[in-house]
């Protein structure tokens, strides 16, 4: 895309130009996630459930190229380990580049960030390796001292060794995040997608077959019985609740919960996805 080769050049020359005043962060986050149908599945007897261990550590600068415009680049390491199905075990490697603007000074003045992060992706089952892309553009304001709300909208695209695996999408969100006390936070979302998605169902299933682009036997849930993934387009709507608590300066605990709805008639599966974990900033 465009706008992220723009991003990218401004972020090489300003590289060149301001390391020597930039403002380093890093952040480190480590917990456990819970999948409720990791298969995707719209039968009982096929969903399968699923809990991983998840860590991500990240480091970036930023700085100000004028009063009201900020750069911030960063590199990242994220990785997964499931507990029962090891084929979704995955490690990337990956980095970003963001511009954000605020209009005026002051807490409560409105702002927007557009970012895109670039990483490549190492699976258990090599034929999913790949490149990803997320280019994001959000916008915020404080309503009040405590209260603010948030909406963007992202392009995702993740390109697979094996192109059955490829997907792509977009998004629209909005947040809102209420502030309780100093050191506690919660947060309401609600995020619309549509796009490709890959849903696993244990054959014959000629109603999802006439839906998708593409069909795959695979070993991902073992072989008795042998599963099919069917690759087809669907809209998703989900609606999240999530509260942190900072322990310390730089240590916060997290805890979400995520309820996604996924159709393209006649297919219609259901997601719970439960999050905690440990968050470290610097």
């Amino acid at each position: 895309m465009q706008v992220t080769r723009i991003i990218g050049l401004i972020g090489l020359l300003a590289l060149g130009l301001s390391v020597a005043r930039a403002d380093w962060r890093f952040d480190a986050e480590t917990g456990v996630f819970y999948d409720s149908n990791l298969s995707n599945s719209d039968r009982a007897a096929d969903e399968k459930s699923d809990s991983a261990w998840k860590g991500d550590v990240r480091a970036g600068f930023g700085f100000q190229l004028s009063r009201d415009l900020r750069l911030n680049l960063a590199g990242d390491v994220d990785g997964e380990v499931w507990d029962r199905f090891s084929g979704f075990n995955n490690i990337d490697f990956g980095g970003s580049t963001g511009l954000r603007y605020r209009f005026g000074l002051g807490h409560q003045a409105p702002w927007i960030l557009i970012e895109d992060r670039l990483a490549y992706e190492f699976f258990d089952e090599y034929e999913r390796d790949g490149w990803s892309n997320n280019f994001r553009i959000r916008v915020g304001i404080a309503i009040t001292d405590r209260l603010s709300v948030e909406t963007g909208y992202t392009f995702d695209h993740f390109a697979a060794r094996d192109d059955f695996w490829d997907l792509e999408g977009n998004s629209a969100s909005v947040r809102l995040t209420f502030d309780v006390i100093s050191s506690l936070q919660i947060s309401l979302g609600y995020a619309y997608r549509y796009g490709d998605v890959i849903s696993y169902a244990v054959p014959p299933r000629s109603d999802i077959l006439r839906l998708a682009s593409e069909e795959q036997s695979v070993t991902t849930f073992g072989t008795n019985p042998l599963y099919t993934a069917y690759r087809l387009q669907a809209s998703t709507h989900s609606v999240s609740v999530s509260a942190g608590y900072a322990v310390t300066k730089y240590l916060s605990v997290l805890v979400s919960y995520e309820y996604a709805a996924t159709s393209h008639d006649p297919l219609e599966y259901e997601n719970h996805l439960v999050e905690a974990k440990v968050a470290f900033a610097y």
